[in-house]
């Protein structure tokens, strides 16, 4: 499971992190930064995301792009989806929607239909916290996950390390599978997600038995991408 994350960056190297290469131009394209709705709430650079925190989410938009190819457009939204049927406070549900086990999507009364509508995203962070419960203990132990970091470079400044032909040399995030939904109630709409979860593999196996679904490559996120382009239009 995934109960905090990480994202310290501002929205212009968030952006610069996310950069893309365009198959047409053949350059890195940073993502267009979309921060309408969700109730006057903006996203809030923090070590300790939680639930119902604002975040940016990448989702697919071929608004008025000609050539027919995809493109990724950031867009915050709350962590933790609404219910559609719900009505009234938008935190009042009462429903544990901050992850979606991928084993009972399709079942799901509640996330299968926004599947279905193509409802699917990727959150970025970088890094999330896991509390460990392979090892019994009064006191859990939490412990903070992140990509593999290379050879970035910390002393330059964000404009340095990004470039249209080089892309992004700051610190990797780590992309996580999600889905999201459009919430409307009244005067009041609302972009909202659930980060996907899976059994954990060797890797993590030691520390929990549930991780989130990350994407490890480009290939993954532009399929994930795909899926999700039926929502957004």
């Amino acid at each position: 499971m995934c109960g905090r994350t990480s994202l310290s960056l501002n929205k212009e190297q968030v952006r610069c992190a996310c950069a893309y290469k365009s198959r047409k131009e053949n350059v890195y394209v940073k993502p267009e930064w979309k921060p309408e709705h969700n109730n006057g709430k903006d996203f809030i650079p923090s070590y300790n995301i939680a639930p119902t925190d604002i975040t940016p989410v990448l989702i697919a938009d071929n608004g008025s792009n000609t050539s027919n190819s995809l493109v990724r457009v950031l867009k915050p939204m709350m962590w933790g989806i609404i219910p559609p049927w719900h009505k009234g406070d938008y935190k009042g549900h009462n429903v544990s929607t901050n992850n979606c086990r991928i084993e009972n999507i399709k079942t799901s009364n509640l996330y299968s239909p926004i599947l279905h509508n193509g409802g699917r995203c990727i959150i970025i962070a970088e890094g999330f916290y896991e509390w460990q419960t392979t090892v019994k203990s009064k006191t859990k132990q939490p412990y903070y996950i992140y990509m593999p970091q290379g050879d970035k470079n910390e002393t330059q400044d964000t404009e340095d390390k990004f470039s249209e032909i080089n892309g992004w040399n700051g610190v990797k995030l780590i992309h996580m599978a999600g889905i999201y939904n459009i919430w409307k109630c009244e005067d009041k709409v609302i972009y909202s997600y659930s980060i996907i979860t899976m059994e954990s593999n060797d890797t993590m196996n030691w520390l929990h038995h549930r991780m989130p679904a990350v994407l490890d490559n480009d290939e993954q996120i532009n399929v994930q991408k795909r899926l999700g382009l039926m929502l957004n239009t």
